[in-house]
């Protein structure tokens, strides 16, 4: 909210200037509460203004026609998305913090089912808990403002605001002020691809923001081809970067950007993030897989975003532990997991080039191994891979201990940054099912998506009645985390050894991961694989046996190895038992 922001309330000098973008409206007013409407002017960007003497703590709408909203830059709301937005001053930014990019270990936490409480506040007192387990940054699901007082996190309308459900913006604010005094990165999420379908207002007054010749799953898709439509969105970034100290942000779906403008958008975003926050952790969900968004320059430095959530290497992992094909996302009969996981491994993406009927899924030189293994996130579950399943359960509750350990113990060990959801550190089985707040005719409708949803998008063969209810506060309650099972036997043993591997991780692949990886070479032995991860500073190996079957395979280990499963050297030979790893310096 610094004077430069051209969306939303700007106060200086005892005086605030409003404004709102609505092209196509002739006439606006400013409502103050319990203060008569005062016409805006309106000028040929199309920016309605006015300036009045009103401070911070003024409630405040707009009035275009008989349609009365919020500001969609509201800063703060005074409720819910359709409530009175709220003027505040500019935030004070927390000290200035960074850690190396190579050192994250993320939690994906969601504020309202992290704690008892569901606040920023609460969450603020748990922070410990995962610096102990070994986290080094936690990215905190989409925190704007939603309808009602519980969402899942991605059908936000009010982006600037922060749930006021969740707390205030000073609050938030401390959040990330406590995180970096204990030494943890903060990560935003941020929709900008959509918006929920719920009170969307700015569809019925400036319906310029669409493009209805663009469908996402969540209806009209964004049209970044004009101006101001993309300045709103960067200014949206610069605002969490700056005013709240986060380190980093990362973009939900932007696969899901359809707009002729989709690369100027991209670019200009990353470029403003940039410019804000030069050390800015820059990540993008994109099921393309586009690596030139990736690419860094000549000081290994990320030119536009610095790493992308890694489905490939999620779905073949899943699919291996849990055999499922339509539910992990690995669902072609005529793929090679051994192969693919070999070059997730390797490479980074499986899905790059060389596809088809020729390909071994091998592409050593191909597009993503010319990226850097920080360049990919992994994870084997987040909020996408728990909640888009019909019974919403997680890896835990499906398989047994020894695989989830194989899928903690390939995670850790691999240079790739490791992602974990809440609770996977201590092997916590609390569900993550979809749930909202709304009112009966809204919440029917958020039911019969979420059904179509789970058949048509997510393959899931459910009868009605099969998914848990979105709007009954049941299925917001059985999402929250029982810190009380961190104490059970089970759970405290899962949080040790997660110890362990973050702690093996810091001492093993830190000290190399500092440096460029010069190549990844790799082999497969029946269903086993090795891959020898060189960097300039040392090589680190990884062997596995992703299956329920012993296996031999040529390799010697040198070393002080780590390991889970069981394994046995013998000569020249390597004996891995059933979903066993072991790792090793050279």
């Amino acid at each position: 909210m610094t004077n430069d922001f051209r969306f939303g309330p700007r106060f200086a000098a005892g005086r605030t200037t409003f404004q709102l973008w609505a092209p196509g409206a002739s006439r606006a007013e400013l409502l103050i509460e319990g203060a008569a409407p005062q016409p805006m002017t309106k000028d040929e960007g199309g920016f309605h203004t006015i300036a009045v003497e009103a401070g911070p703590g003024t409630r405040y709408k707009f009035r275009i026609g008989d349609l009365v909203v919020p500001d969609l830059a509201s800063r703060q709301q005074a409720g819910s998305t359709s409530d009175w937005s709220v003027v505040r001053e500019p935030l004070a930014p927390p000290p200035a913090f960074e850690r190396p990019w190579h050192e994250t270990l993320i939690a994906e936490v969601h504020v309202g089912t992290a704690t008892p409480e569901g606040t920023f506040s609460a969450l603020a007192q748990k922070l410990e808990h995962f610096r102990d387990a070994g986290f080094t940054c936690l990215e905190i699901m989409p925190v704007n403002q939603f309808p009602g007082t519980r969402n899942w996190g991605y059908d936000g309308t009010l982006i600037f605001a922060p749930a006021s459900a969740y707390g205030t913006p000073e609050e938030l604010r401390d959040l990330v002020a406590r995180a970096h005094e204990l030494g943890l990165s903060m990560i935003l999420d941020v929709v900008y691809n959509h918006f929920g379908s719920v009170d969307n207002f700015v569809a019925d007054y400036a319906p310029e923001w669409f493009d209805d010749s663009v469908e996402t799953p969540w209806g009209p898709g964004i049209d970044f081809t004009k101006q101001w439509v993309r300045k709103f969105y960067y200014e949206n970034a610069v605002m969490w970067l700056t005013e709240y100290g986060f380190d980093g942000l990362r973009f939900d779906a932007i696969h899901e950007i359809k707009s002729d403008a989709k690369a100027r958008f991209l670019g200009e975003l990353a470029e403003a993030a940039r410019t804000a926050r030069p050390d800015a952790k820059l990540i993008v969900e994109n099921m393309n897989n586009s690596t030139h968004w990736l690419e860094r320059d000549d000081q290994n430095m990320p030119m536009t975003y610095c790493a992308q959530w890694n489905e490939d290497i999620h779905h073949v992992l899943a699919f291996i532990v849990t055999g499922e094909g339509n539910k992990t996302g690995y669902d072609d009969p005529g793929k090679d997991p051994i192969a693919d996981l070999e070059k997730a491994l390797a490479d980074g993406f499986v899905h790059d080039r060389g596809e088809g009927p020729d390909s071994d899924g091998r592409t050593r030189g191909g597009p993503a191994s010319r990226l850097p293994p920080d360049s990919f996130i992994t994870y084997v579950e987040n909020h996408d891979q728990i909640g888009n399943r019909a019974d919403g359960r997680r890896l835990s509750s499906r398989i047994e201990p020894p695989q989830i350990d194989f899928l903690h113990f390939v995670k850790f060990i691999a240079p790739q940054i490791p992602l974990c959801f809440m609770g996977d550190e201590a092997n916590l089985d609390t569900p993550f099912p979809f749930f909202v707040d709304l009112d009966a005719a809204e919440g029917e409708k958020a039911n019969q998506r979420r059904y179509r949803e789970m058949r048509e998008m997510f393959k899931e063969d459910v009868e009605d009645g099969d998914l848990p209810y979105p709007n009954d506060p049941a299925a917001f309650a059985s999402a929250k985390l029982d810190w009380d099972a961190y104490g059970e036997a089970g759970h405290r043993a899962a949080l040790q050894r997660f110890r362990e591997l973050a702690a093996y991780r810091r001492d093993h692949v830190w000290p190399l991961a500092v440096t460029p990886c010069l190549d990844a070479p790799s082999a497969r032995h029946e269903q086993g694989i090795i891959v020898t991860w060189i960097f300039e500073a040392g090589a680190l190996s990884l062997a596995l046996n992703p299956s329920p079957h012993a296996l031999d395979m040529p390799c010697v280990i040198t070393g002080a190895p780590l390991s889970t499963g069981s394994f046995n050297q013998e000569g020249e030979v390597l004996r891995l038992g059933p979903w066993s790893a072991v790792a090793w310096r050279s």
